[in-house]
């Protein structure tokens, strides 16, 4: 992987290209990296199920992405509900040559 160097709020490696971040998605890239909000909307109309919108404490929304064991432990959410959500790391694929999976750990405080 290339060096980096950030430069005003941009990631630029050492061959000039600029690392692209997804506009409103969390997309967490650390284990341990959390989310922590109240439930603004749940949207279950994209391709690949339901997506939370969570309003974070600095009043900026995000969505979650619609990772396969994310998308399990998020079932029982609901609008105005409070959430955490912890990134623990991927497990290896159980099928050969497909992409690992992303594990959370979810924590809902119902109102």
């Amino acid at each position: 992987m290339a060096d980096e160097t950030i430069t005003e709020e941009k990631h630029i490696d050492s061959e000039g290209y600029e690392k692209q971040i997804g506009a409103g998605m969390w997309l967490p890239e650390n284990i341990g990296d959390t989310l922590k909000g109240e439930i603004a909307a749940i949207e279950t109309d994209g391709l690949y199920g339901k997506q939370l919108v969570v309003l974070m404490e600095d009043g900026n929304e995000i969505k979650t992405p619609s990772h396969k064991v994310l998308q399990a432990r998020i079932a029982k959410a609901k609008v105005d509900d409070k959430i955490k959500i912890v990134y623990t790391g991927e497990q290896p694929p159980a099928v050969r040559g497909n992409n690992p999976t992303k594990m959370y750990d979810v924590f809902l405080k119902t109102v």
